[in-house]
């Protein structure tokens, strides 16, 4: 409980972190007025101030936020938000995305450098486990072909369907072989039991690897995202699938106690999400707010302070809602 209490603050803290950052430096950098830069929500825990910039930390761990002059209100400061060229204002709004879309990326850049693949735990009744195998093996080879990737002993293991496996792992400085013979599950799926994921191992350490794997990682992370969110709101999957802050907080706590490059890929999968999320065209998410800028550009008219405010009034409501739904539906799946 207190490590899956401690990570989940760690990971909520460093992806908002992150994401307000993007918005504060860019912000920054155009020469528009911040007043505050928040992490967390709720009272204040601690608030310094430096060149009038307001630096707080507040109880509450679920959100933050970087409070722009004449962002969400017309300012008389030439240096206020509303007062900004638009391609400046596009870029502090989408900012925060691309820093997620950067974390995302680095984080699985430094797991494809330095992980090898290897065991990080066992389904229940698994033959793997039977034989002798344990968590934190790593895996060198199935059936004489070199493991490189984590999905390679997925594939090796499926493909030789019943009969014996070859399995060629590492522990600590000794390899060791297991004959293990897959048994198939009610999808027609030969398995031994295993859950796979990357070991730490500077001895494997690769930067080419971890370039190539982790734009890999990135790209097909990206892809299964964003085609989640459309398949959400065009009905194809159900609201009932949608997670919470309840079970995220339990998935982090189940990555944890795997290890910390588990918990790592995590993170990059939590802050991809993140941005993708954002950057959707909706009201009172950056994406929709980088729209009726776009439109500005393209029309050379702004659209009235008192619409936008109102659609974007509708879309915090509708988001609020949504978040209230998917927390009691949390819950109600943990009694």
């Amino acid at each position: 409980m207190v490590i899956t209490t401690i990570a989940s603050v760690v990971v909520f803290l460093m992806l908002i972190f992150i994401h307000e950052l993007g918005h504060f430096l860019v912000a920054i950098k155009s020469g528009i007025k911040v007043n505050e830069f928040s992490i967390g929500m709720g009272p204040k825990i601690y608030q310094t101030t430096k060149k009038d910039i307001k630096y707080s930390l507040r109880i509450f761990p679920i959100g933050g936020y970087v409070a722009i002059e004449g962002e969400d209100e017309n300012s008389n400061d030439p240096k206020a938000f509303n007062n900004a060229k638009p391609i400046k204002r596009l870029a502090v709004i989408v900012a925060g995305v691309i820093m997620n879309f950067i974390l995302g990326f680095l984080i699985m850049f430094f797991i494809s450098s330095v992980g090898q693949p290897g065991i990080v735990g066992f389904s229940e009744n698994s033959v793997a486990e039977k034989s002798g195998i344990k968590v934190e093996d790593k895996i060198l080879e199935i059936n004489g072909n070199q493991i490189k990737y984590t999905s390679d002993i997925s594939k090796y293991i499926s493909s030789s369907k019943e009969k014996e496996v070859d399995i060629l792992i590492k522990r600590n400085d000794e390899e060791l072989s297991y004959k293990i013979i897959p048994e198939k599950n009610e999808k027609g799926e030969y398995l031994i039991g295993i859950e796979v994921g990357s070991i730490f191992s500077l001895e494997n350490f690769s930067i080419t690897r971890g370039f190539v794997k982790g734009f890999e990682n990135f790209k097909y992370a990206s892809t299964i995202l964003f085609k989640s969110f459309i398949q959400l709101f065009t009905g194809k999957i159900p609201l009932s699938e949608l997670s919470g802050p309840v079970m995220v907080v339990k998935t982090i706590g189940t990555f944890a106690q795997q290890g910390i490059l588990q918990l790592l890929n995590f993170v990059a999968l939590m802050s991809i999400n993140l941005g993708i999320f954002n950057i959707l065209p909706f009201p009172a998410l950056d994406g929709g707010r980088a729209v009726l800028i776009i439109i500005e550009m393209i029309t050379g008219k702004k659209l009235p302070e008192e619409k936008e405010g109102m659609l974007n009034y509708v879309g915090f409501i509708f988001l609020i809602g949504l978040m209230i739904v998917v927390f009691f539906k949390d819950i109600i799946s943990l009694l």
